[in-house]
């Protein structure tokens, strides 16, 4: 006979093997998540409650957004970290690829007060070469490579917490590419890489699109895994009535949408009746209106509890009505950071690997991962803008954990060139405009010296060329020699009354040695010298014209964190320069001058507050025409000429108010005003006396060309006039 003992081992064997075949019988749930940019957002809903009706999620295959989203929780997010890692993001940040400004070389920044466009093409060959994409997708790539490090060391999808596909299309075939090993966040990358506007990345030997050209909701890959019921959620957007139809960027972006949703719907068709379909109402969500992607939670949340009892049903299928689903793979997600023991760099750049590596001289060996210091190291690297890529991956060597470093130069580099426009129109100086282009050569040798050439033709005719070269690894020292052409029509005033004009023409070369102070500010100490011509244009103004020559040594400290040169919201600036003008430099005559200009801007939600401070000093003796202080224009005493107040010493005080009016868009919009107060003096003892008073109203967008203004100017003695500016202000 059985003893008693003896049963209920007999019987916990026989449950135990019930269990493991009820557990190996039971339907394999997949997880279908389609592209849908912004929309996307609308997928974390559907995995909260997917995890509150405790419904086991066996395979997941994503396209685009959804592969991101779909990728994070396969890797053991929950749904509310992604969440709250999706509402954290700057999407105005995430969506360029330059570093922060004020994490720019400051030789990068500088380059903000020129009036050329943001973007430059390559040239070689006789040929213009363009990027593949508007954005490179460098910030994107490190936010998904900072978020799956706790996986990173796995390569093989599988072996995920939860089995990944991400969907991709290779651009040369138009085929779906189903990525299954590999670096999880460049595979993510890829299936996100939208047409034109993310350059393509390159993997396996393949140049990889979003995969939403080909397959943005694949519900055959979950099935060709294994899966038996299928929860799919699409966000895809809708195809617009005619009635939307009214303009060339809507027609462009329904070709775009035919092209999804055709395989979108190619897709539906291969559900079955026990398979549960999502499609919450997104009208209020566009597909590139990230700043906003939180309001698509609620309505994902309406369609997924519409689809609650279907739900239900498959988790009574897999055995766990009241077990409460849980991220599966927490325990890896909270496994601390591997220790560093060695560092690679895989470079393909024109600089150095010793120049590479300085950057990098903060990130510890034989320590934790330290990835705060590895993203400021590739951010300041990357402000140089000589590169499409600067990444990083966790490595295997031998046993032992690295990191390697990833530079990737700009495949239509190193010769580029910028187109230009500034423009002037006001209603009662007239209007005034430049054109101009540019021509620069960077990584000249491995230190990353850099030729740069710039022609201007207008109202303000301007040649510039210049060589920028680093004097060490570290670019901690450079020389700048430079030439200049530049020639300026002035005019003289008496109390608002135009007496005439002179054209001031100079030819300038500048030999500077310089030291850069972090990304923040550098030192320069150097000599001017040329020529100064100067030849009336009309009127009789008593102006003394002729040729002068001209000499200088001058001692220049600048520094600037503003994190926008145009509509700074936070931030603070420096120029001061003070300069020896001599016959023992070559001038011929002799004074000495300093100039100071700060300011800053503290902002509160929409609201900003700028301070600006300017002053110049002649300090011993008079300085001849070419040498004088001037002040008028926008923003430089509004609502007076430009250049209307000219003197020995000058000064200028601003107080200006920002308020931004759109919720975060691509153009950023802001309304403004300035109170402003200031005037030049012949004569140090009148310096502070008659103060002048202007101001400005002004509306002003921050576009992809540059910064445009438009608005209202007023100044004392019957001052004021429309004005429209576009190019930046500050110069």
């Amino acid at each position: 006979m059985i003893s008693s003992v003896g049963k209920r081992l007999l019987t916990l064997l026989l449950a135990m093997s019930f269990m493991a075949a009820s557990a190996a019988e039971r339907p394999k749930v997949g997880l279908v998540l389609s592209g849908g940019g912004a929309r996307g957002a609308a997928h974390i809903s559907v995995l909260k409650v997917i995890e509150e009706q405790g419904i086991p999620i066996d395979y997941i295959a994503g396209t685009s957004m959804g592969a991101i989203i779909g990728g994070l929780y396969a890797s053991g997010m929950s749904p509310e970290d992604i969440e709250k890692h999706l509402a954290d993001i700057d999407w105005g940040d995430m969506l360029t690829d330059s570093p922060r400004r004020k994490d720019l070389s400051f030789r990068r920044k500088r380059e903000d007060e020129e009036f050329l466009v943001r973007y430059a093409a390559g040239f070689s060959d006789g040929e213009v070469k363009l990027p593949q994409g508007l954005l490179q997708g460098q910030k994107l790539l490190l936010f998904l490579r900072k978020l799956t490090l706790p996986v990173a060391d796995i390569e093989d999808f599988d072996k995920l917490p939860i089995p990944f596909r991400a969907v991709a299309t290779d651009i040369s075939t138009g085929k779906a590419v189903v990525l299954d090993h590999g670096d999880l966040a460049l595979a993510m990358r890829a299936s996100a890489s939208i047409p034109s506007v993310f350059s393509p990345v390159e993997l396996d030997g393949r140049l990889l699109v979003d995969g939403g050209v080909s397959n943005n909701l694949p519900v055959e890959v979950v099935r060709d895994l294994g899966a038996d019921r299928l929860i799919v959620v699409d966000v895809s957007t809708p195809l617009a009535d005619q009635e939307q139809l009214r303009s060339v960027l809507s027609i462009t972006d329904q070709l775009t949408t035919i092209m999804t949703r055709r395989n979108t719907e190619r897709s539906l068709k291969l559900l079955d009746k026990d398979d549960v379909l999502v499609v919450p109402d997104l009208s209020e969500v566009g597909t590139t209106d990230f700043a906003n992607s939180m309001k698509a939670l609620a309505p994902g949340m309406r369609a997924v509890r519409q689809q609650q009892a279907r739900l239900a049903r498959i988790a009574r299928e897999t055995g766990r009505v009241h077990e409460k689903q849980t991220t599966p793979s927490s325990p890896a997600r909270k496994k601390l950071l591997p220790v560093i023991s060695f560092m690679d760099l895989d470079n393909d750049s024109g600089l150095s690997d010793k120049t590479i590596q300085r950057y990098f001289r903060k990130v510890k060996l034989g320590q934790p991962l330290d990835v705060q210091a590895v993203e400021a190291a590739i951010s300041e690297l990357y402000g140089l803008d000589l590169f499409k890529e600067v990444s990083y991956r966790l490595v295997q060597k031998e046993g032992r954990t690295g990191i390697r470093i990833q530079v990737r130069e700009k495949p239509w580099g190193p010769n580029y060139l910028q187109a230009g426009l500034q423009f002037r129109g006001d209603w009662n100086d007239g209007n005034g405009f430049n054109l101009g282009a540019s021509y620069t050569r960077t990584a000249v040798n491995s230190l990353g010296g850099e030729f740069r050439a710039i022609l201007e033709m207008g109202d303000r005719p301007r040649l510039f060329s210049e060589f920028y070269q680093p004097l060490n690894t570290g670019r901690d020292f450079f020389i700048n020699p430079s030439l200049e052409y530049m020639r300026n029509t002035i005019g003289l005033y008496e109390k608002g009354e135009k007496l005439g004009s002179f054209d001031l023409s100079q030819v300038l070369l500048s030999l500077d040695l310089g030291m850069n102070l972090s990304s923040w500010g550098e030192l320069r100490l150097g000599w001017r010298g040329g020529w100064a011509d100067v030849e009336v244009r009309s009127g009789f103004p008593g102006v003394v014209e002729g040729t002068f020559d001209q000499g200088e040594l001058f001692l220049h400290l600048g520094v600037d964190t503003l994190n926008n040169l145009y509509f700074p919201t936070q931030g603070h600036w420096l120029q001061a320069e003070l300069s020896a003008h001599d016959g023992a430099w070559g001038d011929d005559n002799s004074f000495q001058q300093l100039y100071l200009d700060a300011g800053l801007a503290v902002t509160h939600n929409r609201d900003t507050l700028l301070l600006r401070g300017q002053t110049g000093l002649t300090l011993d003796s008079d300085a001849p025409l070419y040498g004088l202080f001037r002040l008028g224009g926008f923003l430089n005493m509004s609502g007076f000429y430009v250049n209307e107040l000219s003197g020995q010493h000058m000064g200028h005080g601003l107080l200006g108010y920002l308020r931004r009016l759109d919720d975060g868009g691509f153009l950023p919009v802001y309304a403004g005003a300035t109170l402003e107060a200031g005037n030049t003096w012949q004569f140090a003892e009148d310096i502070g006396d008659n103060w002048l008073l202007g101001g400005s109203l002004f509306l002003g967008l921050d576009t992809l060309l540059g910064p445009l203004y438009v608005g209202y100017a007023m100044g004392e003695e019957d001052h004021g006039t429309l004005f429209l500016y576009f190019g930046a202000p500050f110069k």
